[in-house]
């Protein structure tokens, strides 16, 4: 079993969640505009050194939004194979190791959909 197969296996939504949220998790496709999108963007626009879930959120400004859970929409990134870790680690501003991701085939492949 690859890494791939392994994000993949993850649950997209938690065991209290309503049975909706886990139908929109089971077909993640990335809309246009919304904070999936422009995160994804972000790990397209620095391919070679990738980015943390700290550096995409502050590079697009969805760090800064009240409520907005950026870190959140990586993970679904991630679980979905859209961007994967590329075995490096950044301390983040509050000096916590973070993974670095990159985006996959995959990612490129949801952006021009």
């Amino acid at each position: 079993m690859n890494m791939k197969d392994l994000q993949l296996s993850f649950p997209t939504a938690r065991n209290t969640d309503p049975i909706t949220s886990h139908k929109a998790g089971d077909g993640l496709k990335i809309r246009a505009g919304t904070q999936q999108w422009f995160l994804l963007n972000a790990f397209l626009e620095h391919p070679v050194f990738g980015m943390t879930d700290e550096e995409a959120g502050v590079f697009t400004g969805l760090a800064n939004l009240p409520r907005c859970c950026y870190w959140k929409r990586c993970s679904e990134l991630r679980q979905a194979g859209y961007i994967e870790p590329n075995g490096e680690e950044r301390l983040s501003t509050v000096g916590n190791k973070q993974q670095v991701c990159i985006i996959t085939k995959a990612g490129r492949k949801a952006l021009m959909q």
